[in-house]
């Protein structure tokens, strides 16, 4: 039986199988081979190939392709998941010496770093000399630090933290290369740190969904060396379902994969796709929830209940803004994130399996249904909306208890509360029929 190619657990660390981002690591190599020697950060939503466009950057045979040669550059490579609340700016200095003596090929270097690491306290002079050090030896260090936002959300890293980095970073040959979720400067734990200059050393790479012709390269590519193929429907339903997201895309055709190897004939490998992508994907859709604010959830609510109104999954940016008046800046930024794909005036969200997932959740259960009436008591202030004529009347016992407040978040705007309400109603009444059935 043969092995199935398409893994999706790990980050990528073979560079024969990385896949797309082509533009990204062009231009992030650029700015390592020109004379400033500059920064980059990578930004995108958790799952979308960070860590693996790091680990593609940093393979030495990638770098000796982009002329940075190991004699003269040290790529540092460090993962900051575990870096834990009581960690400070010391210990993080020490890590990232002890990964430059592991890393550095010049012995001289190593002795000097060790030098350094053994001393009891390091400031920003100690680190200065060392990098002149570094400087006359004619070597480039880059330090690429993947979930840089652990150390931007920490109270224990201060604005003096970013003023002394960014110092060494302008003074000597040392580059950045970062990854987070957000933008760097929306992650800072407080102003000062916000406001501080480090962040503009930095050129934005976003990672957004693939493109058709990566995500089908990467269906074609993996499968060589097999012997199953795709069907052209197949390969349609998996780029529908997984709506070209990198991880779902190898979840999708890693499910298809399994079913051709249990033998399943093209009807059962169909159902087997659905039902096993939708148990894979579910936990990551509870972390792209989490992780949007109420306004972003709210055009996400609206994207979902519109698809499932409509014969196809597509609707217009104002057909959105009449259920929704503030939602362009949450599809902006939702796009961003890959959430929702807009093409040609149209918008949707990134996989059908996300409108149901979000339906499921905010739809109350039969108890929460039949204690509405005691929330609706402790809440009376929402007599216009939910009173006898209100518009959400016979709408908001349907709602979980969790979300009842989001929902009345939205029905906030007079203007699309009409609007809102009926399309809310429809679809949780349709919802609720098929529960009977």
């Amino acid at each position: 039986m043969w092995n199935n190619p398409f893994t999706y657990g790990n980050p990528i660390s073979d560079p024969a199988r990385f896949f797309g981002r082509t533009r990204e690591v062009r231009q992030i190599f650029d700015r390592l081979r020109n004379k400033e020697f500059e920064s980059s950060s990578i930004v995108g939503e958790r799952r979308i190939g960070k860590t693996s466009l790091l680990n593609f950057i940093t393979d030495p045979d990638v770098r000796a392709a982009q002329d940075l040669s190991p004699e003269r550059y040290t790529f540092i490579n460090v993962d900051f998941q575990m870096l834990g609340e009581a960690m400070g700016p010391d210990e993080l200095w020490r890590r990232l010496l002890q990964s430059m003596r592991r890393d550095c090929t010049d012995q001289t270097i190593g002795e000097i770093v060790a030098v350094i690491e053994s001393r009891e306290r390091l400031d920003n002079f100690e680190l200065d000399e060392l990098f002149h050090d570094i400087d006359a030896r004619g070597q480039h260090l880059v330090f690429l630090l993947d979930e840089f936002d652990r150390v931007t959300e920490n109270a224990n890293f201060g604005p003096e933290f970013y003023y002394g980095l960014r110092s060494l970073v302008t003074r000597h040959r040392i580059a950045l290369v970062t990854s987070s979720r957000l933008d760097l400067v929306d992650l800072c734990h407080s102003e000062p740190v916000k406001s501080s200059p480090f962040f503009n050393i930095f050129a934005k790479f976003s990672l957004r969904l693939f493109s058709e012709k990566d995500a089908l390269s990467l269906i074609s590519r993996s499968l060589l060396e097999t012997p199953v193929r795709f069907t052209e429907s197949e390969t349609e339903h998996v780029l529908n379902l997984a709506g070209r997201h990198p991880y779902f895309l190898k979840v999708a055709c890693g499910k298809l994969f399994e079913a051709y190897q249990l033998g399943y004939d093209g009807t059962m490998r169909m159902d087997f796709l659905s039902r096993e992508f939708r148990a894979q994907a579910d936990p990551h859709f509870v972390g792209y929830w989490d992780n949007s604010n109420d306004d972003e959830k709210i055009t996400l609510t609206a994207a979902a209940l519109l698809e499932m109104t409509r014969p196809t999954q597509e609707f217009s940016l104002g057909e959105l803004q009449r259920v929704f008046s503030r939602s362009e800046p949450g599809v902006e930024d939702l796009s961003e994130r890959g959430l929702l794909i807009r093409r040609d005036g149209m918008v949707r969200l990134f996989s059908p399996a996300l409108g149901p997932w979000i339906v499921r959740q905010i739809s109350a259960d039969l108890a929460e249904e039949q204690s509405y009436h005691e929330w609706l008591a402790r809440n009376g202030s929402m007599e216009r909306i939910t009173g006898r004529r209100g518009p959400l009347r016979k709408t908001l016992p349907k709602i979980g208890a969790r979300y009842r407040k989001l929902i009345l978040t939205w029905a906030s705007d007079p203007q699309t509360l009409p609007a809102m309400a009926s399309l809310l109603n429809s679809v949780l009444t349709l919802v609720n029929e098929a529960k009977t059935l």
